[in-house]
């Protein structure tokens, strides 16, 4: 096992910059430290570093422990190329394998991964917390595996308080086959104070397992914390993986505000049967309680059946949805939304907000051109069909009226 050190085994401190390096661990297990074994303190920064390895390892961009009060870490590559068939379990972090608090602020890395097999978990800026006023930096994660776990957190490994604020993530899928991946654009346990969440975009494969998506929060999202403006595209490929997608997070409570995020579902070869669904699609949240808001979210779906929900699945309290848009196209599947709103035209149902049903792109430009089942007023359910095998049932209050829609 190789362990190597960019500038020191110890700390960083005052003005302190670590230099530009270039680290190949060789070993078939290797650690890396970009640039220093332990802290980044003051206002010391880290370099531009490179790290490879082709094996399992460890790789910190800038700290093995945590970087506080002004230190900024570096804009470092953190790379893994598997050499071999060999199983690789893998952890990389962006700038620190702590936490950054104070006014630290992360740096702006890249990560690459292709391998067969094995774990692997990616921090693009803290393996803990971030707290105060820190800033996370813009990662970007590219992916590209055969029987993987992947397990990628934006910013942060566990919370995140105070005024933090997330950077905007990007992971692309870029050819995995049979892997499982899940998403935290921001942090993945939670988020409280006046934290606020990035503009993260989750770029999934078709052809995965399991793809899972949680824009800002993979846990709850409380006290005041904001939701950035996050994207979630499932992919095209030949197989029937599912994707499961959050707009912000597991669960939204007290005054937290969800972003508007746009969710594509995933375009699959395969079609299932209707009442089974490649995608489930929720706007916010699986729970929202308290005061918590939604955001004005866009659902595309995709030619897979796509289970939407604009708001969460569970609305309880005070809780109130935004104005969502969902949006067809040709060979959509058989899809659902689970709670169309229709604002103050009714009692119930009025916390959903006012939502619309986007038939642009299908060329219809009036409501006497659509074809809608009678409204239910036991299930509140009624069915729109497109074409042969392309339709959406439609939970709401109310019948459907023209106002419900966009037209081209």
């Amino acid at each position: 096992m190789a362990i190597l050190f960019g500038d020191t085994s110890s700390s960083l401190s005052e003005k302190q910059h670590g230099g530009n390096q270039t680290l190949i661990g060789a070993d078939p297990t290797n650690t890396i430290f970009g640039d220093a074994g332990l802290n980044l303190l003051d206002r010391a920064t880290g370099g531009d570093d490179a790290l490879l390895i082709s094996g399992s390892g460890d790789l910190y961009g800038d700290a093995g422990a945590n970087i506080s009060a002004h230190a900024v870490g570096g804009n470092d590559t953190l790379s893994m190329n598997q050499s071999g068939f060999s199983i690789v379990n893998l952890s990389m972090y962006g700038d620190a394998g702590g936490k950054l608090l104070d006014h630290a602020v992360g740096g702006n890395d890249t990560f690459t991964s292709r391998n067969i097999g094995g774990n692997c978990f990616f921090y693009g800026d803290a393996g803990s917390s971030m707290f105060g006023r820190v800033s996370g930096g813009n990662d970007s994660f590219s992916i590209n595996g055969s029987q993987t776990n992947y397990t990628i957190y934006g910013d942060a490994g566990t919370n995140m308080s105070g005024h933090a604020t997330g950077g905007n993530e990007t992971v692309t899928d870029t050819g995995g086959v049979q892997c499982d991946v899940r998403f935290s654009g921001d942090v993945g346990g939670n988020m409280s104070g006046h934290a606020h969440g990035g503009n993260d975009t989750f770029q999934a494969n078709a052809a995965e397992r399991h793809n899972i998506f949680y824009g800002d929060a993979g846990g709850n999202m409380g006290d005041r914390a904001v939701g950035g403006d996050d994207t979630f595209i499932g992919g095209t490929g030949s197989g029937i993986a599912d994707n499961l997608a959050y707009g912000d997070a597991l669960t939204m409570s007290d005054n937290a505000q969800g972003g508007n995020d746009t969710l594509t579902g995933g375009s699959f070869q395969f079609a299932l049967p209707a009442g089974t669904y490649n995608n489930v699609l929720v706007g916010d949240a699986q729970t929202m309680f308290g005061k918590a808001c939604g955001g004005d979210d866009k659902l595309i779906s995709g030619t897979g059946n796509d289970d939407m929900w604009g708001d969460a699945q569970v609305m309880l309290g005070k809780a109130h949805g935004g104005n969502d848009a969902f949006v067809f196209n040709f060979n959509n599947g058989h899809d659902k939304i689970e709670d169309f709103g229709q604002g103050n035209q009714c009692k119930a149902g009025s916390n959903w907000g006012t939502d619309h049903i986007d038939v642009t792109a299908l060329g219809i430009h009036q409501f006497n051109q659509l074809s809608i089942s009678a409204f239910d007023p036991t299930t509140h359910e009624s069915t729109i069909t497109f074409s042969s095998g392309n339709e959406v049932v439609v939970h709401s209050q109310m019948a459907l009226t023209q106002h419900d829609f966009l037209f081209a």
